[in-house]
Protein backbone atom coordinates (compact mmCIF):
# COMPACT_ATOMS: atom_id res chain seq x y z
CA UNK A 1 0.00 0.00 0.00
CA UNK A 2 1.41 3.18 -0.89
CA UNK A 3 0.67 5.96 1.93
CA UNK A 4 1.81 8.93 0.37
CA UNK A 5 2.22 11.80 3.04
CA UNK A 6 -1.00 13.37 2.68
CA UNK A 7 -0.79 14.59 6.18
CA UNK A 8 -0.77 18.43 7.11
CA UNK A 9 2.48 18.43 8.84
CA UNK A 10 4.08 22.17 9.70
CA UNK A 11 7.27 23.76 8.51
CA UNK A 12 9.26 26.07 10.08
CA UNK A 13 7.24 29.64 10.94
CA UNK A 14 8.51 32.80 9.59
CA UNK A 15 9.52 36.16 11.00
CA UNK A 16 6.83 37.38 13.37
CA UNK A 17 6.57 40.99 13.76
CA UNK A 18 6.92 43.18 16.49
CA UNK A 19 3.31 44.76 17.30
CA UNK A 20 5.04 47.56 20.22
CA UNK A 21 7.85 49.02 21.51
CA UNK A 22 9.29 48.37 24.72
CA UNK A 23 9.16 51.05 27.90
CA UNK A 24 12.44 52.73 29.30
CA UNK A 25 13.52 53.93 32.11
CA UNK A 26 12.88 52.88 35.12
CA UNK A 27 9.83 53.93 36.09
CA UNK A 28 7.00 52.20 36.85
CA UNK A 29 4.66 50.41 34.58
CA UNK A 30 0.48 50.43 34.62
CA UNK A 31 -0.62 50.52 37.97
CA UNK A 32 -1.06 53.88 39.90
CA UNK A 33 -0.88 52.60 43.50
CA UNK A 34 2.45 52.48 44.79
CA UNK A 35 1.99 48.74 46.13
CA UNK A 36 5.08 46.87 47.29
CA UNK A 37 8.47 48.10 47.24
CA UNK A 38 8.39 50.85 44.18
CA UNK A 39 11.40 51.84 41.90
CA UNK A 40 13.99 53.57 43.96
CA UNK A 41 16.77 55.16 41.81
CA UNK A 42 20.24 55.62 43.14
CA UNK A 43 23.99 56.13 41.55
CA UNK A 44 23.97 52.31 40.76
CA UNK A 45 20.48 52.32 38.68
CA UNK A 46 21.70 55.46 36.57
CA UNK A 47 24.53 54.08 35.63
CA UNK A 48 22.90 50.77 34.90
CA UNK A 49 20.30 52.71 33.11
CA UNK A 50 22.89 54.41 30.87
CA UNK A 51 24.49 51.04 30.15
CA UNK A 52 21.48 49.31 28.95
CA UNK A 53 20.42 52.59 26.92
CA UNK A 54 23.96 52.33 25.57
CA UNK A 55 23.81 48.92 24.59
CA UNK A 56 20.28 48.38 23.57
CA UNK A 57 21.12 51.93 20.91
CA UNK A 58 24.87 51.25 20.06
CA UNK A 59 24.49 47.70 19.42
CA UNK A 60 27.77 47.26 22.46
CA UNK A 61 27.20 44.26 24.08
CA UNK A 62 29.96 44.42 26.48
CA UNK A 63 27.66 47.62 27.80
CA UNK A 64 24.80 44.79 29.09
CA UNK A 65 27.52 43.17 31.66
CA UNK A 66 28.29 47.03 32.72
CA UNK A 67 24.56 47.80 33.72
CA UNK A 68 24.21 44.03 35.04
CA UNK A 69 27.44 44.87 37.34
CA UNK A 70 25.83 48.17 38.27
CA UNK A 71 22.43 46.57 38.76
CA UNK A 72 23.84 44.02 41.07
CA UNK A 73 25.48 46.65 42.38
CA UNK A 74 22.08 48.19 43.37
CA UNK A 75 20.45 45.13 44.56
CA UNK A 76 23.27 44.37 46.54
CA UNK A 77 22.74 47.93 48.54
CA UNK A 78 19.29 47.61 48.85
CA UNK A 79 17.80 43.78 48.29
CA UNK A 80 14.42 45.36 47.90
CA UNK A 81 15.21 47.66 45.55
CA UNK A 82 12.66 46.30 42.81
CA UNK A 83 14.29 48.78 40.08
CA UNK A 84 17.71 46.73 40.30
CA UNK A 85 15.95 43.46 39.26
CA UNK A 86 14.76 44.63 36.66
CA UNK A 87 17.61 46.56 35.55
CA UNK A 88 19.23 42.98 35.75
CA UNK A 89 16.75 40.82 34.07
CA UNK A 90 16.73 43.27 31.06
CA UNK A 91 20.77 42.91 31.38
CA UNK A 92 20.79 39.35 31.74
CA UNK A 93 18.73 39.50 28.29
CA UNK A 94 21.15 40.73 26.35
CA UNK A 95 23.67 38.60 28.06
CA UNK A 96 21.92 35.45 26.70
CA UNK A 97 21.47 33.84 29.96
CA UNK A 98 17.21 34.02 29.59
CA UNK A 99 16.85 31.78 32.78
CA UNK A 100 18.43 34.07 35.35
CA UNK A 101 16.65 36.84 33.06
CA UNK A 102 13.26 35.15 33.54
CA UNK A 103 13.99 34.63 37.98
CA UNK A 104 15.06 38.31 37.96
CA UNK A 105 11.98 39.46 36.00
CA UNK A 106 9.76 37.68 38.56
CA UNK A 107 11.34 39.31 41.45
CA UNK A 108 10.76 41.98 40.05
CA UNK A 109 7.46 41.75 40.16
CA UNK A 110 6.99 40.08 43.30
CA UNK A 111 8.35 43.44 45.23
CA UNK A 112 6.15 45.32 42.31
CA UNK A 113 3.20 44.60 41.55
CA UNK A 114 3.11 47.21 38.61
CA UNK A 115 6.13 46.21 36.85
CA UNK A 116 4.06 43.51 35.55
CA UNK A 117 3.31 45.69 32.35
CA UNK A 118 6.75 46.51 31.76
CA UNK A 119 8.11 43.17 32.10
CA UNK A 120 5.38 41.84 30.28
CA UNK A 121 6.87 43.83 27.30
CA UNK A 122 10.74 43.20 28.16
CA UNK A 123 9.48 39.19 28.36
CA UNK A 124 7.96 39.30 24.85
CA UNK A 125 10.45 41.53 22.90
CA UNK A 126 13.12 39.21 23.82
CA UNK A 127 10.81 35.83 22.50
CA UNK A 128 10.22 37.67 19.36
CA UNK A 129 13.95 38.33 18.91
CA UNK A 130 15.13 34.59 20.15
CA UNK A 131 11.78 33.46 17.51
CA UNK A 132 13.80 35.52 14.73
CA UNK A 133 17.22 34.11 15.43
CA UNK A 134 15.45 30.53 15.64
CA UNK A 135 14.68 30.94 11.78
CA UNK A 136 18.49 31.26 10.27
CA UNK A 137 19.28 28.22 11.64
CA UNK A 138 16.22 26.06 11.06
CA UNK A 139 16.36 26.88 7.21
CA UNK A 140 19.73 26.14 6.96
CA UNK A 141 19.24 23.04 8.95
CA UNK A 142 20.69 23.65 11.94
CA UNK A 143 18.23 21.94 14.00
CA UNK A 144 20.21 22.14 17.38
CA UNK A 145 20.90 25.87 17.33
CA UNK A 146 17.41 26.50 16.24
CA UNK A 147 15.66 24.84 18.82
CA UNK A 148 18.06 26.25 21.52
CA UNK A 149 16.89 29.77 20.34
CA UNK A 150 12.92 28.20 20.87
CA UNK A 151 13.28 26.77 24.20
CA UNK A 152 14.63 30.21 25.31
CA UNK A 153 12.14 31.85 24.05
CA UNK A 154 9.91 29.71 26.36
CA UNK A 155 12.25 30.70 29.09
CA UNK A 156 11.73 34.16 28.83
CA UNK A 157 8.01 34.09 27.96
CA UNK A 158 6.87 31.00 28.72
CA UNK A 159 2.75 29.65 27.37
CA UNK A 160 1.93 32.94 26.22
CA UNK A 161 2.14 32.31 22.43
CA UNK A 162 2.38 29.15 20.37
CA UNK A 163 4.51 30.02 17.41
CA UNK A 164 7.52 28.87 19.08
CA UNK A 165 6.14 25.86 20.58
CA UNK A 166 4.83 24.87 17.32
CA UNK A 167 8.15 25.19 15.29
CA UNK A 168 10.05 23.44 18.41
CA UNK A 169 7.82 21.07 18.13
CA UNK A 170 8.02 20.27 14.22
CA UNK A 171 12.18 20.37 14.58
CA UNK A 172 11.75 17.90 17.86
CA UNK A 173 9.75 15.68 15.21
CA UNK A 174 12.47 16.02 12.52
CA UNK A 175 15.17 15.17 15.14
CA UNK A 176 13.33 11.83 16.71
CA UNK A 177 12.27 13.38 19.78
CA UNK A 178 8.39 12.40 19.53
CA UNK A 179 7.35 12.54 22.95
CA UNK A 180 8.52 16.52 23.01
CA UNK A 181 7.38 17.17 19.67
CA UNK A 182 3.67 15.65 21.13
CA UNK A 183 4.11 17.94 24.26
CA UNK A 184 5.16 21.31 22.48
CA UNK A 185 2.20 21.05 20.38
CA UNK A 186 -0.01 20.03 23.23
CA UNK A 187 1.18 23.77 24.67
CA UNK A 188 0.61 25.71 21.76
CA UNK A 189 -3.63 23.98 22.04
CA UNK A 190 -3.47 25.07 25.42
CA UNK A 191 -2.70 28.45 24.15
CA UNK A 192 -4.78 28.68 21.13
CA UNK A 193 -8.17 27.47 22.84
CA UNK A 194 -7.32 28.98 26.24
CA UNK A 195 -7.84 32.58 27.56
CA UNK A 196 -4.64 34.25 25.72
CA UNK A 197 -7.13 34.15 22.83
CA UNK A 198 -9.61 36.48 24.05
CA UNK A 199 -6.28 38.92 24.63
CA UNK A 200 -4.85 38.57 21.57
CA UNK A 201 -5.53 41.19 18.87
CA UNK A 202 -7.79 40.21 16.26
CA UNK A 203 -4.97 39.27 13.32
CA UNK A 204 -2.60 37.33 16.04
CA UNK A 205 -5.93 35.89 17.29
CA UNK A 206 -6.62 34.82 13.74
CA UNK A 207 -3.87 33.46 12.73
CA UNK A 208 -4.22 31.39 16.14
CA UNK A 209 -7.38 29.79 15.35
CA UNK A 210 -6.36 29.19 11.62
CA UNK A 211 -3.35 26.88 12.77
CA UNK A 212 -5.77 25.03 15.33
CA UNK A 213 -6.50 22.40 13.06
CA UNK A 214 -2.88 21.63 11.63
CA UNK A 215 -1.61 21.45 15.33
CA UNK A 216 -4.19 18.99 16.37
CA UNK A 217 -4.18 17.10 13.51
CA UNK A 218 -0.15 17.38 13.93
CA UNK A 219 -0.53 15.89 17.42
CA UNK A 220 -2.44 13.47 16.90
CA UNK A 221 -0.56 11.78 14.18
CA UNK A 222 2.12 11.80 16.47
CA UNK A 223 0.34 10.17 19.07
CA UNK A 224 -0.79 7.52 16.73
CA UNK A 225 2.75 6.69 15.87
CA UNK A 226 3.46 6.31 19.32
CA UNK A 227 0.72 3.72 19.49
CA UNK A 228 -1.50 6.15 21.65
CA UNK A 229 -4.58 5.59 20.38
CA UNK A 230 -6.76 6.83 23.25
CA UNK A 231 -5.27 10.17 23.18
CA UNK A 232 -5.03 10.46 19.42
CA UNK A 233 -8.66 9.79 19.48
CA UNK A 234 -9.43 12.31 22.05
CA UNK A 235 -7.33 15.02 20.20
CA UNK A 236 -9.66 14.35 16.55
CA UNK A 237 -12.84 14.44 19.34
CA UNK A 238 -12.06 17.70 21.17
CA UNK A 239 -11.73 18.97 17.43
CA UNK A 240 -14.26 18.09 16.27
CA UNK A 241 -16.36 19.28 19.33
CA UNK A 242 -15.84 22.53 17.73
CA UNK A 243 -15.91 21.69 13.72
CA UNK A 244 -18.20 18.99 13.83
CA UNK A 245 -18.36 17.53 10.21
CA UNK A 246 -15.14 18.24 9.43
CA UNK A 247 -14.60 15.84 6.47
CA UNK A 248 -10.31 15.64 7.13
CA UNK A 249 -10.89 15.39 11.09
CA UNK A 250 -13.51 12.34 10.70
CA UNK A 251 -11.32 10.92 8.09
CA UNK A 252 -8.07 11.11 10.23
CA UNK A 253 -10.37 9.94 13.56
CA UNK A 254 -11.39 6.68 11.71
CA UNK A 255 -7.63 5.92 10.60
CA UNK A 256 -6.54 6.06 14.45
CA UNK A 257 -9.83 3.68 15.06
CA UNK A 258 -8.81 1.31 12.70
CA UNK A 259 -4.99 1.08 14.06
CA UNK A 260 -6.50 1.14 17.27
CA UNK A 261 -8.33 -1.97 16.51
CA UNK A 262 -11.96 -0.59 16.26
CA UNK A 263 -12.42 -1.73 12.24
CA UNK A 264 -16.27 -1.22 13.22
CA UNK A 265 -16.46 2.67 14.52
CA UNK A 266 -13.96 2.92 11.58
CA UNK A 267 -15.87 1.90 9.13
CA UNK A 268 -19.07 3.02 10.12
CA UNK A 269 -17.23 6.94 9.19
CA UNK A 270 -15.83 5.89 6.28
CA UNK A 271 -19.33 4.88 4.98
CA UNK A 272 -20.98 7.82 5.90
CA UNK A 273 -18.41 9.54 4.37
CA UNK A 274 -18.34 7.24 0.96
CA UNK A 275 -22.02 8.45 0.93
CA UNK A 276 -21.09 12.02 0.63
CA UNK A 277 -18.17 11.32 -1.54
CA UNK A 278 -19.48 13.90 -4.67
CA UNK A 279 -18.77 16.64 -1.86
CA UNK A 280 -15.36 15.70 -1.20
CA UNK A 281 -11.98 16.55 -2.43
CA UNK A 282 -9.34 14.52 -4.10
CA UNK A 283 -6.88 14.42 -0.76
CA UNK A 284 -9.83 13.82 1.12
CA UNK A 285 -10.75 10.47 -0.70
CA UNK A 286 -7.46 9.16 -0.50
CA UNK A 287 -6.95 9.48 2.58
CA UNK A 288 -10.19 7.80 2.82
CA UNK A 289 -9.09 5.13 0.61
CA UNK A 290 -5.85 4.38 2.79
CA UNK A 291 -8.04 4.44 5.86
CA UNK A 292 -10.44 1.61 4.73
CA UNK A 293 -7.52 -0.20 3.23
CA UNK A 294 -6.06 -0.32 6.79
CA UNK A 295 -8.91 -1.25 8.22
CA UNK A 296 -9.24 -4.51 5.78
CA UNK A 297 -5.69 -4.89 6.86
CA UNK A 298 -6.71 -5.86 10.14
CA UNK A 299 -9.95 -7.16 9.85
CA UNK A 300 -10.62 -10.91 11.14
CA UNK A 301 -12.92 -12.02 8.99
CA UNK A 302 -11.87 -12.84 5.07
CA UNK A 303 -15.41 -11.67 4.53
CA UNK A 304 -15.15 -8.84 6.12
CA UNK A 305 -11.52 -7.67 4.54
CA UNK A 306 -12.94 -8.49 1.14
CA UNK A 307 -15.69 -5.81 1.43
CA UNK A 308 -13.14 -3.32 3.28
CA UNK A 309 -10.57 -3.41 0.05
CA UNK A 310 -13.87 -3.02 -2.21
CA UNK A 311 -14.93 -0.02 -0.08
CA UNK A 312 -11.23 1.14 -0.41
CA UNK A 313 -10.97 0.85 -4.26
CA UNK A 314 -14.20 3.07 -4.37
CA UNK A 315 -12.36 5.55 -2.78
CA UNK A 316 -9.29 5.03 -5.07
CA UNK A 317 -11.16 4.92 -8.09
CA UNK A 318 -12.81 8.59 -7.53
CA UNK A 319 -9.59 10.11 -7.20
CA UNK A 320 -7.62 8.23 -10.22
CA UNK A 321 -11.27 8.64 -12.66
CA UNK A 322 -10.14 12.74 -11.92
CA UNK A 323 -6.48 12.09 -12.14
CA UNK A 324 -5.46 9.66 -14.15
CA UNK A 325 -1.61 10.13 -14.37
CA UNK A 326 -1.94 10.21 -9.84
CA UNK A 327 0.38 7.18 -9.62
CA UNK A 328 -0.11 6.41 -6.35
CA UNK A 329 -4.05 6.55 -6.65
CA UNK A 330 -3.70 4.39 -9.52
CA UNK A 331 -1.68 1.63 -7.94
CA UNK A 332 -3.64 1.81 -4.79
CA UNK A 333 -6.70 0.93 -6.27
CA UNK A 334 -4.74 -1.87 -8.25
CA UNK A 335 -4.05 -3.32 -4.88
CA UNK A 336 -6.76 -2.82 -3.34
CA UNK A 337 -8.67 -4.77 -6.05
CA UNK A 338 -5.98 -7.32 -6.14
CA UNK A 339 -7.09 -8.07 -2.60
CA UNK A 340 -10.20 -7.98 -2.97
CA UNK A 341 -10.15 -10.53 -5.76
CA UNK A 342 -11.99 -7.94 -8.49
CA UNK A 343 -9.88 -9.83 -10.78
CA UNK A 344 -11.70 -8.38 -14.31
CA UNK A 345 -11.42 -4.78 -12.92
CA UNK A 346 -8.27 -5.44 -11.64
CA UNK A 347 -6.41 -6.02 -15.65
CA UNK A 348 -7.11 -2.47 -17.17
CA UNK A 349 -6.60 -0.98 -14.10
CA UNK A 350 -3.10 -2.77 -13.74
CA UNK A 351 -2.32 -2.01 -17.63
CA UNK A 352 -2.81 1.62 -17.08
CA UNK A 353 -0.62 1.64 -14.06
CA UNK A 354 2.30 0.23 -16.31
CA UNK A 355 2.24 3.21 -17.90
CA UNK A 356 2.93 5.38 -15.02
CA UNK A 357 5.03 2.73 -12.86
CA UNK A 358 7.07 0.74 -15.60
CA UNK A 359 9.81 -0.03 -14.10
CA UNK A 360 8.65 -1.19 -10.68
CA UNK A 361 8.62 -5.03 -10.50
CA UNK A 362 5.32 -4.93 -8.38
CA UNK A 363 3.28 -3.82 -11.03
CA UNK A 364 3.96 -6.63 -13.36
CA UNK A 365 3.05 -9.14 -10.71
CA UNK A 366 -0.05 -7.29 -9.91
CA UNK A 367 -1.03 -7.60 -13.78
CA UNK A 368 0.91 -11.29 -14.04
CA UNK A 369 -2.03 -12.24 -11.21
CA UNK A 370 -4.68 -10.72 -12.73
CA UNK A 371 -4.48 -12.37 -15.79
CA UNK A 372 -3.64 -15.62 -14.04
CA UNK A 373 -7.00 -15.96 -12.36
CA UNK A 374 -8.67 -14.27 -15.31
CA UNK A 375 -7.45 -17.79 -17.46
CA UNK A 376 -4.95 -15.50 -19.49
CA UNK A 377 -1.55 -17.26 -18.18
CA UNK A 378 0.20 -17.40 -21.47
CA UNK A 379 -0.05 -13.19 -21.61
CA UNK A 380 1.20 -13.49 -17.54
CA UNK A 381 4.34 -15.44 -18.83
CA UNK A 382 5.40 -12.33 -20.87
CA UNK A 383 4.74 -10.28 -18.68
CA UNK A 384 6.31 -11.90 -15.66
CA UNK A 385 9.34 -12.21 -18.74
CA UNK A 386 8.96 -8.65 -18.71
CA UNK A 387 9.24 -8.32 -15.26
CA UNK A 388 12.67 -10.02 -15.02
CA UNK A 389 14.38 -8.71 -18.15
CA UNK A 390 14.33 -5.07 -16.63
CA UNK A 391 17.79 -3.38 -16.87
CA UNK A 392 16.98 -1.62 -13.60
CA UNK A 393 14.02 -1.04 -11.29
CA UNK A 394 12.63 2.13 -9.66
CA UNK A 395 11.63 0.87 -5.90
CA UNK A 396 9.72 2.36 -3.24
CA UNK A 397 9.04 5.71 -4.67
CA UNK A 398 7.04 7.90 -2.56
CA UNK A 399 5.45 12.02 -2.34
CA UNK A 400 6.02 14.38 -0.16
CA UNK A 401 3.90 16.92 -0.78
CA UNK A 402 4.27 19.98 0.86
CA UNK A 403 1.61 22.47 3.07
CA UNK A 404 2.57 25.60 0.91
CA UNK A 405 3.09 24.01 -2.35
CA UNK A 406 5.15 21.76 -4.54
CA UNK A 407 6.43 18.73 -3.04
CA UNK A 408 9.51 16.05 -3.42
CA UNK A 409 9.36 12.69 -4.64
CA UNK A 410 12.05 10.20 -3.55
CA UNK A 411 12.96 7.01 -4.52
CA UNK A 412 15.58 4.08 -5.87
CA UNK A 413 17.23 2.99 -8.47
CA UNK A 414 18.27 -0.72 -8.60
CA UNK A 415 20.95 -1.73 -11.17
CA UNK A 416 20.46 -5.09 -12.28
CA UNK A 417 21.76 -4.85 -15.97
CA UNK A 418 23.60 -1.47 -16.38
CA UNK A 419 26.87 -0.91 -16.73
CA UNK A 420 27.97 0.67 -13.66
CA UNK A 421 28.41 4.52 -14.11
CA UNK A 422 25.36 4.74 -16.98
CA UNK A 423 23.00 7.78 -16.30
CA UNK A 424 19.65 7.27 -16.26
CA UNK A 425 17.31 10.29 -16.84
CA UNK A 426 14.36 10.28 -15.09
CA UNK A 427 11.54 13.05 -15.61
CA UNK A 428 9.11 13.21 -12.61
CA UNK A 429 5.56 14.64 -13.38
CA UNK A 430 3.50 16.72 -10.82
CA UNK A 431 -0.37 17.08 -10.59
CA UNK A 432 -2.39 18.81 -8.45
CA UNK A 433 -5.91 18.03 -7.18
CA UNK A 434 -7.74 18.33 -10.52
CA UNK A 435 -5.33 15.68 -12.10
CA UNK A 436 -4.01 19.22 -14.09
CA UNK A 437 -0.02 18.93 -14.33
CA UNK A 438 1.90 21.53 -12.22
CA UNK A 439 5.01 21.21 -13.43
CA UNK A 440 8.06 18.53 -14.36
CA UNK A 441 11.37 17.69 -13.15
CA UNK A 442 14.57 16.07 -14.82
CA UNK A 443 16.87 13.88 -12.79
CA UNK A 444 20.10 12.03 -13.90
CA UNK A 445 21.02 9.27 -11.90
CA UNK A 446 23.95 7.40 -11.78
CA UNK A 447 24.09 4.02 -12.22
CA UNK A 448 25.59 1.92 -8.98
CA UNK A 449 27.02 -1.22 -9.30
CA UNK A 450 24.94 -4.61 -10.47
CA UNK A 451 22.56 -5.37 -7.44
CA UNK A 452 23.43 -2.17 -5.60
CA UNK A 453 20.35 1.04 -5.27
CA UNK A 454 21.21 4.32 -5.88
CA UNK A 455 18.63 6.80 -3.80
CA UNK A 456 17.05 9.83 -5.81
CA UNK A 457 15.17 12.90 -5.37
CA UNK A 458 13.00 15.04 -7.21
CA UNK A 459 11.86 18.21 -5.94
CA UNK A 460 9.26 20.65 -7.57
CA UNK A 461 9.03 24.54 -6.32
CA UNK A 462 5.37 25.62 -6.49
CA UNK A 463 2.45 27.98 -4.67
CA UNK A 464 0.10 24.88 -6.47
CA UNK A 465 -1.12 22.42 -3.93
CA UNK A 466 0.60 18.51 -5.14
CA UNK A 467 -1.72 15.81 -5.04
CA UNK A 468 -0.11 13.01 -6.85
CA UNK A 469 2.64 12.69 -9.14
CA UNK A 470 4.27 10.11 -12.21
CA UNK A 471 7.23 9.43 -14.10
CA UNK A 472 9.05 8.14 -17.23
CA UNK A 473 12.24 7.26 -18.26
CA UNK A 474 13.89 9.33 -20.84
CA UNK A 475 17.21 7.56 -21.40
CA UNK A 476 18.54 5.21 -21.64
CA UNK A 477 15.40 3.87 -23.49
Amino acid sequence: MNRSSFGLFLTVGTVVALAGCASGGGGGGGGSEEEGFPPRENDDTRSAELFLTQAETLGDPSRFQNALDAAMAAIMDDSTNSLGYYQAGRAQVGLGDHVAADTLFETATELYPAYEQDVRIQRETAWIALFNSAIGPLDTGDSDEGIRFLEAAEVIFPGQRPEALINLAVTYNQVGRTDDAIDAFGAALAIIRGPRMEEADSVTAASWAESEMNVSFNRAMLLSQQERYDEAIGEYERFLEGNPGDVAALSSLASVLSEAGMADSAQAIYDNLLTGAAELGMRELFNIGVGLYGAASSASEPDAARELYGRAAEAFREVAEVAPENRDAVFNLAQSLYEAGNWDELIPVARGLLELDGYNPDSYTILAQGLVETEQSQEAVEILQTREGLAFQIEDSSLAPRTAGGGTVSGQLVNNTLDPGTVVTIRVHFNGEDGAEIGAIDIRVTAPAQGAAELFRADLTSDESVLGYYYEVVSPV
